[in-house]
């Protein structure tokens, strides 16, 4: 989680003087990448359904982080491949491993508690921004498996009845300890907890995507304008996202027909230091992923001109999770 998190606040300055890229480049690709891509290998040597959906999605978010922050292509692939196919608990259809007839993915952490059910919408909200601003639409894939489980977690969360398929994960270390918990039903959740999680989530689907998200927006209405850490409590349901949706995640809704751009080819003037060659671009809040520019960038010059219900312009396009960086910033030094 805080590798992410750090990847997201490293890209805010990276282009500044003072910040040395190098040992943060070393510190995501050989500290918190490692830890997170053998997590994902072995599990801490536990089988596979010991761990729920979380601890997958933290370490993917960190993997793909990890790979945009650092250039590294075969490092975002990973993570990717891993979101649709892995076979831990995180992945998109083992998390959300039932799809009801009226359009609701069961969130199989909903038969833990609320709070790690937001936790892990928040994150797998945030792989999916992350790679939507590499050009790879996670947010849409397996006919938007992630908008599905969101609107039953905000259904959920703001009081109303959900489905739930009983289930029993097995538990222990491989070789070692061996037990099993069966969840029977969603937990009691509180229409007052909330998290940071909704405003991106509601405008992409809502607003890049035109489609409906009826409890999703609900969400992001009741928790607007969404704070940063620390807004949520003390303990770490104040900290898991890095908060500030409405602001930075607020957009006009696109018309016309959406369709994801392609991930761009390496860019061989990147050079060693990360430095970007000035050309002059600018890049626009476009509703669809970013193409032809290097793989990370954070933010965009460009201020939507219209407030959002809770009062706040927002930062087209979004102030966090590592958008694509363009090439009219300043080159280094």
């Amino acid at each position: 989680m805080y590798g992410y998190q750090f990847a997201n606040a490293a890209e805010l300055v990276r282009d500044h003087g003072d910040f040395d890229l190098g040992r943060a480049r070393e510190l995501m690709l050989h500290v918190f990448h490692p830890l997170s891509d053998d997590f994902l290998n072995r599990h801490n040597n536990a089988v596979l359904t010991n761990y729920w959906p979380n601890w997958d999605l933290t370490a993917i978010a960190c993997v793909l982080a990890t790979g945009i922050f650092c250039d590294e292509r075969a490092v975002v692939e990973r993570a990717v491949e891993y979101f649709k196919h892995g076979d831990g608990m995180g992945s998109v259809r083992h998390a959300i491993p039932v799809v009801h007839a009226d359009g609701l993915g069961e969130w199989v952490e909903a038969g833990r508690d609320q709070g790690h059910a937001l936790l892990g919408v928040g994150l797998m909200g945030t792989v999916c921004e992350m790679a939507w601003n590499q050009g790879i639409d996670l947010y849409g894939y397996d006919d938007s498996r992630f908008l599905k489980g969101a609107q039953y977690v905000a259904k959920w969360s703001l009081g109303g009845n959900v489905p739930y398929t009983a289930n029993t994960r097995q538990e222990g270390a491989i070789g070692g300890w061996s037990g099993a918990e069966t969840a029977a039903r969603a937990a009691r959740a509180d229409p007052g907890m909330t998290r940071p999680i909704w405003a991106m989530i509601a405008n992409h689907y809502t607003k890049r995507r035109g489609l409906p998200a009826s409890y999703v927006t609900r969400a992001a209405a009741k928790a607007a304008p969404e704070g940063g850490g620390g807004d949520y409590g003390p303990n770490s349901g104040g900290f898991d996202q890095l908060g500030f949706g409405t602001l930075a995640f607020t957009r006009d809704k696109v018309t016309g027909p959406v369709t994801p751009a392609p991930a761009p080819a390496p860019d061989s003037s990147a050079s060693e230091s990360g430095a970007r060659p000035h050309t002059g671009f600018t890049a626009p809040a476009s509703p669809s992923p970013a193409s032809g520019r290097d793989l990370a960038a954070t933010g965009s010059e460009e201020v939507v001109g219209w407030a959002a219900a809770a009062g706040v312009t927002a930062l087209a396009g979004g102030v966090l999770l590592l958008r694509r960086r363009h090439r009219g910033r300043r080159e280094a030094g």
